[in-house]
């Protein structure tokens, strides 16, 4: 009998968490058992689940693991909470792994603070819990969308820093969109009402919200207050027309989540919909799609896995119903779970007036299965038709080998000023940005395109050769037969034997070292696709440093140039004094205040 043998037949026939490792000591794959030496047997044994398709995926892991490691727990119930907070935190490689929910935004109002900013944040759990969590949101652009909506009629702080007093208000108090707590535009309480007026929004309540203008509203005309009673009249139809593309549903007005589940026939894929239904409309929808290849998750476990991943980390906005297809085995235990945050949190199957939804929600799941298998489809297509003509370029061009690994180079500047070169880098003819490289120009100020090639070249063949890193199969330079002359040069000057192209775009010619003539390529070749996808990147990236180097340039300040004037001290000058100017016309005793006696000195002799 070997260790493995042992260590599993002699398990506890306790509730609690098993862990797979391989030889490496690494856990591959986290389970729970209300019995763990009965649960760990099972996967050693060839006839448990009569299922091909489980039986193979069952051996694989079974050949890997080299260790059984385990945790008793009391009940079945903390082995459901540890076996949720192992797989977040090991990733094993055979788990069905739903996305953290605290890597989804958030929004955070911090009500921690005196006048609590608005922001989007991720993990909650780092900040204090006095503070409101809204979310997880699965569409950051959206949520952006509705609070710069929300602005418009109720305005915030949204600093990245708690709100301190300040002499000048910020650019968002002057477009309206901040109440100007800093400058003492508004006091606490008024502050605090709007504040709560976006968490009633943000939360679905907008009924409540709505009742609450219209009294104040109407109150303020009573008062024959009609300039207060115009504010809170605009402010009221713009909450109307923003809520105005919503219609009522259901009757029933508590908070739902309504799931939609489903798979396809090979279990390649599963996707939970889950629809949000607040005040009897839909808010909002979360889709989540798993890979469910090479994955240890059995079919009777899958929808209950999903869902106890999901909602065992949303401590923070739980709905009063959660609203599934069918009760199955273990509902009990996710409901425990639940009433430790939620305690009158109800789960159950959908009800007539419900069943529409959850149809709407099944098949959207359905919808997205099928696309992800036609992505699929066509993603192997694409990359049949890349390695052909990766496979072509090396009798066209005469490689030694295909061209696994193609380097492509390109320079920017602007009459030879603020020069920048760049270098994309392409596996198997596909862009991988990890090892892209920026380059700023040192030996030249005038332009010669030419000259700036070959210093970005030789830099780049010098600092692979010095720490031995792969060498690229071949080489792609953005223009023509001076661009390939300068590669050819730098390359014979270093010694090396790397196939070096360039490509002009003009007519899209493709120069060879030596060749006098180009070779043109049909305009729907695939290799020519690939080679103009590596010029274009390398083009891009090199106009995109360029510009952030023209931008510093102009927006420069003779203060940069001052030895001891650094960033935070010419911006505490320019908030003093308002301008480069009015530093040039402060007296010394002025700078003195702002940076003491030696640096007010030299700035004082230096501004210009």
């Amino acid at each position: 009998m070997n260790d493995l043998d042992l260590q599993r037949k002699s398990l506890p026939e306790e509730p609690g968490v098993y862990f797979f490792k391989d030889v490496n000591h690494k856990i591959i794959y986290v389970g729970k058992a209300i019995n763990l030496k009965k649960r760990v047997s099972s996967y050693f044994l060839k006839t448990t689940y009569n299922d091909p398709y489980y039986e193979e995926k069952i051996q694989m892991l079974v050949e890997k693991i080299y260790e059984i490691e385990y945790i008793v727990t009391q009940n079945e119930k903390e082995a459901s909470i540890l076996e949720n907070i192992q797989i977040k935190k090991n990733l094993p490689f055979f788990n069905v792994q739903m996305r953290d929910s605290k890597t989804y935004p958030w929004i955070c109002i911090f009500y921690s603070e005196e006048f609590p900013r608005i922001q989007i944040i991720r993990g909650p759990e780092k900040y204090s819990q006095k503070n409101a969590f809204l979310g997880p949101y699965t569409d950051k652009k959206e949520i952006m969308r509705v609070l710069r909506d929300l602005r418009k009629i109720f305005p915030y702080c949204s600093c990245k820093k708690k709100v301190k007093t300040k002499q000048r208000p910020c650019l968002y108090y002057q477009l309206k969109l901040c109440s100007g707590p800093c400058i003492g535009e508004i006091s606490r309480e008024k502050y605090l009402e709007n504040v709560t007026q976006i968490e009633l929004f943000l939360k679905g309540e907008t009924d409540l919200l709505k009742k609450e203008i219209q009294a104040k509203m109407n109150l303020s005309a009573e008062q024959q207050n009609f300039e207060a009673a115009a504010f809170w009249r605009d402010k009221l139809e713009a909450i109307e027309h923003s809520t105005s593309k919503q219609s009522v549903l259901l009757s029933d007005i508590a908070d739902k989540d309504i799931l939609g589940f489903y798979t396809d026939k090979l279990q390649k894929y599963v996707v939970l919909i889950v629809i949000h239904i607040r005040e009897g409309k839909i808010v909002s929808k979360t889709p989540i799609t798993l890979d469910l290849r090479e994955k240890i998750v059995f079919k009777d476990e899958l929808f209950s896995s999903l869902l106890e991943q999901y909602y065992l980390d949303l401590k923070f906005s739980l709905p009063d119903v959660i609203v599934i297809p069918k009760i199955y085995k273990g509902i009990d235990l996710l409901r425990a779970v639940l009433k430790d945050t939620k305690q009158n949190i109800v789960v159950r199957t959908p009800s007539e007036e419900e069943k529409g939804l959850m149809r709407i929600a099944a098949k959207n799941a359905r919808v997205m299965i099928e696309q992800e298998l036609q992505m699929e489809e066509i993603r192997k297509k694409e990359g049949e038709q890349t390695a052909k003509a990766l496979e072509s370029a090396k009798e066209l061009l005469n490689l030694p080998k295909i061209p696994r690994i193609i380097e492509g180079f390109d320079i920017s500047n602007i009459e030879g000023g603020d020069a920048t070169g760049s270098m994309v880098y392409f596996l198997e003819g596909k862009p991988y940005n990890k090892y892209y490289r920026h380059f700023k120009i040192k030996s030249k100020s005038t332009p010669d395109d030419v000259a700036m090639m070959k210093e970005v070249l030789r830099r780049r063949y010098i600092m692979l050769m010095e720490n031995d890193w792969e060498l690229p199969d071949l080489i792609l330079v953005d223009g023509g037969k001076g661009q390939l002359n300068a590669g050819v040069s730098v390359l014979k000057e270093l010694g090396l034997e790397i196939p070096i192209i360039g490509l002009a775009k003009k007519f899209e010619e493709i120069f060879l070292p030596g060749e006098k003539d180009p070779i043109i390529l049909p305009k729907n070749s695939s290799l020519l696709r690939i080679f103009q996808m590596v010029r274009d990147e390398a083009h891009r990236f090199a106009v995109r440093l360029h510009k952030k180097q023209r931008i510093k340039r102009i927006t420069r300040s003779t203060l940069d140039d001052i030895n001891g004037v650094g960033p935070v001290t010419r911006n505490k000058l320019l908030k003093r004094f308002g301008s480069v100017e009015g530093v040039k016309q402060a007296t010394i005793e002025e700078l003195t205040e702002v940076v003491g006696q030696k640096l007010a000195r030299l700035i004082k002799e230096n501004v210009k």
